[in-house]
């Protein structure tokens, strides 16, 4: 009888460390997810859509290299971005926009904390005609 219980607690052991390594994986493989809430001053596209003025959650998915405008629980725009590291960490949220001819087109979101930059387009792209 106690070799049975020593096999089995054995077994219960290995299994339930087993579950916690393929967790721990799963959770890993689906990147990272920051989101903030912040406000647009302005009109801004992104990726062809117009994001009117006033707060908005944005969200970025590392592991789909995603960036979504959410208002209300609801998208509003979406586009392909990636990260590209910062010299330091970022002091507050911020949102990067570029003028085009009387519309700002939204470049990149900096999350405050953070030594990264969330830079809209996919990675590797890196001429000035994003």
């Amino acid at each position: 009888m106690k070799r049975f219980m020593k096999l089995f607690f054995v077994a219960l052991v290995v299994g339930a460390l087993a579950s916690f390594s393929v967790l721990a994986g799963d959770k890993g493989d689906k990147g990272k997810v920051e989101k903030k809430t912040v406000m647009f001053p302005d009109d801004v596209m992104v990726n062809g859509t117009l994001v009117k003025a006033g707060d908005y959650e944005v969200k970025f998915d590392e592991g789909t290299g995603e960036l979504s405008i959410i208002k209300n629980g609801a998208v509003k725009a979406k586009t392909a971005a990636h990260v590209e590291p910062r010299s330091d960490k970022a002091k507050s949220t911020a949102l990067r926009t570029i003028d085009k001819g009387g519309s700002s087109e939204l470049l990149g979101v900096t999350f405050g904390g953070s030594n990264r930059d969330v830079v809209v387009g996919a990675s590797g792209s890196t001429s000035g005609t994003q």
